[in-house]
């Protein structure tokens, strides 16, 4: 902020309840189990908010089903605490004789349309094989040593969603003592959220931001954290967060990106970093020496957009965490594009 004062079993269930379809289909929510390393994939909320409270980390939604077509076929086994999903009657009666559990049909495939990728771990006892329907995604496990197995089903081809939330936790810059550390504490709610940087607090996490011994924000913080100051641009640009945020975990620089890119990286469970001004007012522009600057910039996470009701939903260190209208959003970010994705 610049210049302004400051039980898996029993939790996963023996019922498979689907969601109401919508035009586009059924969602199909995504978790991840930090614990065992297990993507578990669901129609039913219920379900995906039981696993939510049991620590499942939930990445959104995967892709959309259709409400009839070919079946997958969910499978538990209760040696190792592991699900498998399969189209194969073949596979499915296979490992119904290796003693797996069946749980019945989890969702449907279209006989045509996006495809989802199976691929499997050899070194993993659970969590063993992984689905996924971005390509990228794909590249970069078979780069990591996983088995590329081919296209598990198809998802519905058009995958977009109209409802994300992936619920950042808050952390309060001022109560923390830090009333200029809105990206410090926005970059730390996004790790958080994808498990990253979990032993951090906003003081501790502070303490290793990169500083810019010239006070240009392009090359790290300007100026201090912990204090107002005058006659200085007190904030951290988009690429130094970046390449410090990636001592942690994955962050991105994709400043210049339009409102829809943030909705997909926010429906493959990305939280982003966001530029915008405070209170979502109208800039107050100052010049420096490095260039033109917005006084009242303002800096928090982006976790979630709902578009029945055109309003995306924001954990601001600054004011806490709630829904802002679309129009005010859109109209703040669009003035910079500033923006760092968390992957």
């Amino acid at each position: 902020m610049k210049k302004v004062s400051l039980l898996l079993g029993l939790i996963i269930g023996l019922f498979l309840l689907p969601v109401s379809a919508k035009a586009s289909g059924i969602a199909m929510s995504r978790l991840y189990n930090p614990n065992s390393g297990e993507h578990f994939y669901t129609a039913n909320t219920y379900e995906r908010d039981n696993l939510k409270k049991a620590g499942w980390r939930y990445e959104g939604i995967g892709w959309n089903a259709p409400a009839s077509g070919n079946p997958v076929y969910r499978l538990y086994n209760p040696n190792v605490g592991d699900h498998h999903y399969t189209l194969n009657v073949h596979e499915r009666d296979n490992l119904k004789k290796a003693g797996w559990r069946y749980e019945g049909i989890s969702w449907y495939s279209p006989g045509s349309g996006a495809p989802l990728y199976r691929l499997y771990n050899p070194n993993a006892r659970t969590g063993t094989h992984h689905y996924t329907l971005y390509a990228y995604e794909r590249d970069d496990l078979k780069k990591a040593g996983w088995r590329y197995e081919g296209i598990a089903w198809n998802a519905i081809q058009d995958s977009s969603s109209n409802y994300v939330l992936l619920n950042a936790p808050y952390i309060n810059q001022n109560s923390a003592g830090m009333p200029m550390g809105c990206e410090a504490a926005s970059l730390l709610q996004g790790l958080q959220l994808k498990g990253y940087a979990k032993n951090y607090n906003l003081k501790s996490f502070i303490k290793e931001m990169p500083l810019a011994a010239d006070n240009n924000p392009n090359n790290g913080f300007a100026g201090r954290p912990d204090k107002v100051l005058n006659n200085v641009y007190q904030s951290i640009f988009p690429a130094p967060l970046a390449n410090w945020g990636n001592k942690y975990g994955k962050a991105v620089n994709i400043s210049g990106s339009s409102t829809a890119t943030l909705k997909q990286e926010l429906n493959k469970g990305n939280p982003i970093v966001v530029y915008v001004t405070l209170n979502f007012a109208s800039p107050q522009y100052g010049t420096y020496f490095w260039g033109t600057g917005i006084d009242n910039a303002h800096v928090m996470t982006l976790d979630g957009y709902n578009s029945n009701n055109n309003t995306y939903h924001v954990s601001d260190p600054n004011a806490g965490k709630y829904w802002v209208s679309a129009s005010k959003f859109e109209t703040s970010y669009n003035l910079k594009k500033y923006a760092v994705a968390i992957r």
